[in-house]
């Protein structure tokens, strides 16, 4: 295991998403030496991969919804309506880029030294030891800290009976990226995030299927906003089936098939 050249801060973050590279920003107008540790790219989930780019496609979703389904409404004539699916995840794709390197040029104004990689905590010090990994098994560098910041952020969670392969069943990170639309699609989970993928598939014209375990969408909301929102969504032909437990995935020759727990009603994805 080989070990790079150590440098001494005294604040080293560790994730670069809102947490992350705003504590670093104000770490340094305090007048502390910063670094901060990302794997991924600065911004994490929030710029990259979940608040930005997927307000970015639900603008999109809106505005194509509002052509094809409610154009003469809005007293406009709009016959043969068609998109690009790649432009679609492109544009949202490019919002959350741009957005990126900015973070990049507060850090350079800021003299906060961004490190790439995989931090590991090795002494708690103080000073504290962080080993950044390029590679599983390479220390790339070592770094030391007075103080250390953990600023990790979520990631989604696989059901124990179906992993996300990245293709069949995926997270949120991949739903934003297919290169193809899917004609079927089922949601498991109608939180917010489940919500928004339902609402931007179901504009471009795929068949959605939402499944939630609990007696209503949105569930962390008030029962008004969940009513309000269930009623939308059927309007637009989202089929949201609420009480429902998925108990199995089952990849076939014509598609994914996800099992609800009570009942024998299936969906398929392809």
């Amino acid at each position: 295991m080989a070990k790079g050249n150590t440098s001494a801060f005294d604040l080293v973050i560790i994730g670069g998403g809102p947490a992350g590279y705003v504590g670093a920003i104000r770490a340094t107008q305090l007048g502390l030496s910063v670094a901060c540790i990302e794997r991924d790219k600065l911004g994490g989930v929030c710029l990259n991969w979940g608040c930005i780019p997927t307000k970015a496609l639900l603008a999109q979703a809106e505005f194509y919804y509002r052509l094809t389904r409610e154009a003469e409404e809005w007293g406009v004539e709009a016959d043969n309506v068609r998109h690009h699916w790649e432009k679609v995840i492109g544009r949202s794709r490019t919002v959350a880029g741009n957005l990126n390197k900015g973070i990049h040029g507060l850090f350079k104004k800021n003299k906060i030294t961004h490190i790439e990689g995989h931090a590991k905590i090795t002494k708690a010090g103080p000073p504290a030891t962080i080993e950044i990994h390029d590679k599983p098994d390479h220390v790339a560098q070592t770094v030391t800290a007075r103080h250390v910041m953990i600023a990790t952020g979520a990631a989604p969670r696989e059901l124990p009976f179906a992993p996300f392969d990245g293709k069949d069943i995926i997270a949120s990170k991949e739903a934003m990226t297919l290169t193809e639309q899917p004609k079927r699609l089922v949601v498991i989970g109608a939180g917010a995030i489940g919500m928004e993928f339902a609402y931007f598939y179901n504009a471009f014209g795929t068949e959605v299927t939402v499944i939630e375990m609990l007696d209503r969408v949105v569930p962390n909301e008030d029962s008004d906003v969940s009513k309000a929102v269930a009623k939308a969504f059927k309007r637009q032909g989202i089929d949201c089936r609420t009480g429902l437990k998925t108990t199995a995935i089952e990849k076939t020759d014509e598609g994914t098939k996800v099992t609800d727990a009570w009942g024998n009603d299936e969906k398929k994805r392809e």
